[in-house]
């Protein structure tokens, strides 16, 4: 089927074997797409399986559809991969969270520090929940992208130490890469939680640098001798770690 005849759906507008779909997801059915009765469609809640149904009716205000069976998820995340990114303008965390998602991507935690040139803003994050759902959509997994709560540089490195491990993008290394951190690691079966850590626009402070590498459990590595925009070095080093669990 079509990813675009794909809707994402609240838990709380199941019930039984009927689906009822408003606002953005009905107007997407029935003005967009201009469904009818009797079309195929498949629909999700977040981590769900894929619910194949039939439209039974639309009206102005909200669509209803029936489940008829349901398929396997193939395309979920496996691992707790969290992408702890320096604040960047809201075009760029749109496009990161974007393709986080499609990368499969736990979650997105966005953080202040001292180079940060944008301002947090909460209103933001709704504009990003509905661009994780059109993700999903799109690539084909149910459990959402999480977006966590803004946090400052010193909460974020209260959190890392939750982390089996904790993969610095340091534009300050030369020689450590992420091909070699799960070289050396012995059993990457223990790399179930990942921290990856991306710097703003302004990139980190020498403080902030000597914090990072300093903590226990965490990696500082190179992306190479070119210096990449804030969102090219989110997407690149999600894509290597995935590549390296074995999630792409």
């Amino acid at each position: 089927m079509r990813m675009d005849k794909r809707f994402y759906v609240q838990q709380a507008n199941i019930e039984g074997n009927k689906i009822t779909l408003t606002e953005d997801e009905h107007s997407h059915l029935s003005k967009v797409l201009r469904l009818r009765v009797g079309d195929k469609a498949e629909c999700f809640y977040d981590g769900s399986d894929i619910l194949n149904c039939v439209v039974e009716s639309i009206t102005k205000n909200y669509s209803t559809l029936k489940i008829e069976n349901t398929s396997k998820v193939t395309s979920n995340p496996k691992n707790n991969v969290t992408i702890f990114q320096g604040l960047p303008k809201l075009d760029k965390l749109e496009l990161i969270t974007q393709k986080l998602t499609e990368l499969g991507v736990t979650a997105l935690t966005p953080f202040s520090s001292t180079f940060c040139v944008a301002k947090q803003n909460d209103n933001k994050i709704e504009r990003l929940k509905k661009i994780v759902i059109s993700a999903c959509k799109q690539c084909g997994r149910t459990k959402l992208l999480e977006i966590k709560p803004h946090l400052t540089f010193k909460q974020m490195l209260d959190q890392l130490k939750t982390y089996s491990l904790v993969v610095f993008a340091n534009e300050t290394e030369n020689s450590t890469t992420i091909k070699q951190i799960f070289e050396n690691n012995e059993n990457k079966q223990n790399l179930k939680n990942i921290a990856i850590i991306i710097g703003s626009e302004g990139g980190f402070s020498k403080d902030e640098i000597s914090l990072l590498t300093n903590l226990e459990n965490a990696k500082s590595v190179s992306l190479g001798k070119r210096i990449l925009r804030t969102e090219t070095a989110s997407i690149a080093i999600a894509s290597i770690i995935q590549y390296e669990l074995n999630e792409i």
